[in-house]
């Protein structure tokens, strides 16, 4: 029969083959015999071919000329194929194919048995998502997501680096197994960059996937304090929801060093991390010349209203975060190492939260500490008190709490409160609130004495806030109205003022200010409607300012806590001293001459356009007619080129300088500057800054650049930081990176700011 319409036939009644019976050919005759044939068919396997040639006795089936082979969700395309029932077994001659699901393997000739799966390719070429491509001699089939290569060659640029050119990079060896998704076993193997060998290992185990055990690309560098660095990191993938990664750390001129990160997911619901670190450090500044540091997370979320969170941070010893260049910025400029474990339950209208908090202080003029062991914590939230319009809440707490300097000892605080909202018209409010707090001690400051300490305070307040607002109808293309809003608020605040130089000084429950305190401020905000292209409408706030301060009634010389003054910034409305007036009394107290007027604080949030946002915060001193404190910043993105952020912070502080007493370190001013810049395509620069105005002294410049594709991506940083300790002048390092990717898409340019954040 010819063989066109032989393929006509096969196509009107989809001659279909089972395994296990004999192959149907074109030359059979009996149109009885091969409708009996087809009704015994038990899976789909459909031949297309130019001619159909079967070989009844044989069990052998011939095709040639495009031939298509369908056989479940796999598909073998070749010139000529043989097809032998009792072996179960296909021989494909001339531009063989077979596509197995989003697999590939191409070759001259191929042994295939269709029923395991499995066969050799030779002369063979293979592609496996998400972007693995292989090549060899010849490319055995061991099952459904193992190949073993013989002469064979491995990359991921294939994806972006189309034959017949060159690709990046590749692993070539005598013989390898690749175990999709999984890795590659390679013998004899040498690593080429661009055609050129580079690198050659009698044994290599390559993680291909991003979750993978086996050892990663180490990273080198230099420093002139630390000598040269070699950083090898290996990954133990332990289970779906488990990694670690270890890392071991040799500096010529500080020692070895251990890091260890370990990730887990308990259940959908809790996950966390730990990250440790230990440490020889032959140049250490302290006693001991082996230095530690632990970070550990934790969220667990039982059920919607039991909940368990930790988040600890041990260092041994408080300039340990400052001694390495490769520290985040943020870790060495902390002051404070804060670790924290609480469990809360929450129901409608109440709260119950248990926490263990263990805060160190990092400053180099101070290492207190203070612990909570534990402290329970019960809220209130706002309720109405049997049905009236009056408003209860609540907020109590005891707990154990240690503090260096001060005796240990329990505490108790009770704070109930009464208000009662009211519309006096349908745009003003007002909000009388009164409320008792009495607090417990076991012990008094300085050890004098055991139990019998209360202090009780009296607090009440009004306010009175209202809100108006205008619309104006834009009908602009983007642009569809805006709306003025205009929030004027003024209250009035009473605390009665107590003794409280007996209490012992923990944190801020221990020294409430007293207050007869008048407050004002102002808020403007202008909102956009912006239409976008799926017809719906968001709310864009274009620019917003508000201007706030308050007014003593009664303003006096007054016995302050240390902590509560050192803790005032320049912002704060709720109190203001004259700074050059406080006289330490020695025993954690100073006192301070109250101010009238508060500084006038005002707050500017700006985004006029899509890439551009502004913030800022200026505390205007109206009694000196001086700026006390700024806080601004500013962000500019340019489309496809990346964005630059900047941001100044200042607090002025030089009456008090060199004067004992809160003051004498108050004087701060610095900027801050971050960029990602993208000049070509592939490369990226990202650069974090720190640089300290009083001084006129840069604290750091941190240069990270790299260059990717779609298969490899390396790097170099480069450090320089001012005032390490122990040592004089200032440090330089710089690191290299190389990593090799498997996603098939070039790395985003912010990953460069990744390895800002690296240890």
């Amino acid at each position: 029969m010819p063989g066109v319409l032989s393929r006509l036939l096969l196509t009107l009644f989809t001659l279909s083959f089972c395994f296990s019976i004999p192959v149907v050919s074109a030359q059979e005759t009996g149109t009885h015999d091969l409708l009996n044939q087809i009704k015994e068919l038990k899976s789909v396997v459909t031949i297309e071919a130019d001619e159909l040639e079967r070989r009844a006795r044989d069990k052998l089936t011939i095709a040639r000329g495009d031939v298509r082979i369908q056989m479940e969700d796999r598909v073998l395309y070749a010139d000529e194929v043989e097809l032998d029932q009792v072996k179960e077994v296909v021989w494909a001659r001339g531009r063989v194919q077979l596509i197995d699901g989003g697999r590939r393997l191409d070759g001259d000739r191929f042994q295939y048995h269709y029923r395991k799966n499995t066969g050799v390719m030779y002369q063979a070429r293979g592609a496996i998502p998400p972007a693995t491509a292989i090549q060899g001699v010849e490319i055995h089939k061991e099952g459904e997501r193992r190949y073993r290569l013989v002469e064979g060659r491995f990359t991921t640029c294939r994806i972006c680096q189309p034959e017949p050119g060159g690709v990046d990079w590749e692993v070539r060896a005598k013989e390898a197994v690749l175990e999709q998704d999984d890795y590659l076993e390679a013998k004899s193997a040498s690593f080429w960059v661009r055609g050129i060998p580079s690198l050659f290992t009698p044994y290599l185990i390559y993680p291909v996937g991003e979750r993978r055990t086996g050892l990663l690309i180490p990273r080198i560098g230099y420093s002139n304090v630390d000598g040269f660095t070699y950083k090898q990191p290996f990954f133990w993938a332990i289970s779906e929801s488990q990694d670690l990664t270890l890392t071991g750390v040799y500096r010529t001129e500080r020692g070895f060093e251990g890091e260890a990160h370990y990730r887990y997911i308990l259940g959908p619901e809790a996950v966390g991390s730990i990250d440790a670190r230990i440490i020889q450090d032959l140049k250490s500044t302290t006693q001991d010349t082996i230095r530690t540091t632990i970070t550990a997370r934790h969220d667990q979320q039982f059920n919607p209203e039991l909940s368990l969170k930790a988040d600890v941070n041990y260092v041994s010893d408080r300039v340990i975060q400052r001694a390495f260049a490769e520290t985040p910025s943020e870790l060495r400029t902390a002051n404070l190492a804060s670790s924290r474990v609480f469990m809360t339950r929450l129901w409608q209208n109440y709260g119950l939260q248990l926490l263990v908090e263990d805060t160190r202080t990092l400053t180099e003029a101070s290492d207190s500490r203070l612990r909570r062991l534990p402290e329970l914590s019960f809220s209130a939230f706002p309720q109405r008190l049997f049905g009236s319009p009056v408003l209860f809440e609540m907020d109590a707490s005891g707990t154990y709490l240690e503090r260096s300097g001060v005796p240990d000892g329990g505490r108790a605080d009770l704070f109930p409160k009464l208000s009662a909202p009211w519309r006096l018209l349908p745009w003003m409010t007002m909000i009388p609130s009164v409320g008792g707090r009495e607090t417990a001690y076991t012990k008094r400051a300085g050890g004098g004495g055991e139990g019998g300490l209360t202090r009780e305070l009296f607090e009440a307040s009004n306010a009175l806030e209202a809100r108006f607002y205008r619309s104006f109808q834009i009908g602009g293309e983007r642009v569809d109205r805006l709306v003025h809003l205009v929030e004027p608020r003024v209250s009035y605040w009473y605390i009665n003022p107590v003794d409280q130089q007996e209490l012992p000084q923990f944190d801020r429950v221990d020294f409430i200010s007293p207050q007869n305190r008048v407050t004002y401020s102002l808020s403007n905000r202008l909102l956009a409607k912006i239409k976008e292209t799926d017809g719906s409408v968001r709310t864009h706030e274009v620019v917003s300012l508000s201007l706030s301060q308050s007014l003593n009634l009664n303003p006096r010389e007054r016995t302050f806590s240390d902590l509560f003054l050192s803790a005032l910034t320049p912002e704060r409305i709720d109190q203001a001293v004259r700074e050059e007036s406080a006289r330490p009394l020695g025993n954690g107290f100073s006192q301070a001459q109250e101010r009238r007027l508060s500084n006038l604080v005002a707050t500017v949030r700006a985004s006029p356009f899509r890439n551009l946002a502004f913030q800022g915060l200026a505390a205007i001193n109206t009694e000196s007619d001086r700026v006390d404190g700024i806080e601004a910043g500013v962000r500019f993105t340019y489309p496809e080129y990346g964005w630059v952020e900047m941001a100044h912070s200042f607090i002025r502080g030089g009456e008090t300088a060199g004067l004992p007493g809160p003051f004498q370190d108050r004087e701060t001013s610095g900027v801050v500057g971050r960029l990602l810049f993208t000049p070509v395509k592939n490369v990226a620069i990202n650069y974090l800054g720190r640089y300290d105005s009083l001084r006129e002294t840069s604290l750091e410049n941190n240069v990270v650049v790299t260059y990717s594709t779609c298969c490899w991506l390396m790097g170099i940083q480069y450090v320089n930081r001012d005032v390490i300790p122990g040592v004089r002048g200032s440090e330089d390092s710089v690191s290299f990176f190389f990593e090799l990717l498997t996603g098939g898409a070039p790395a985003p340019p912010e990953r460069g700011a990744r390895t800002l954040m690296r240890r």
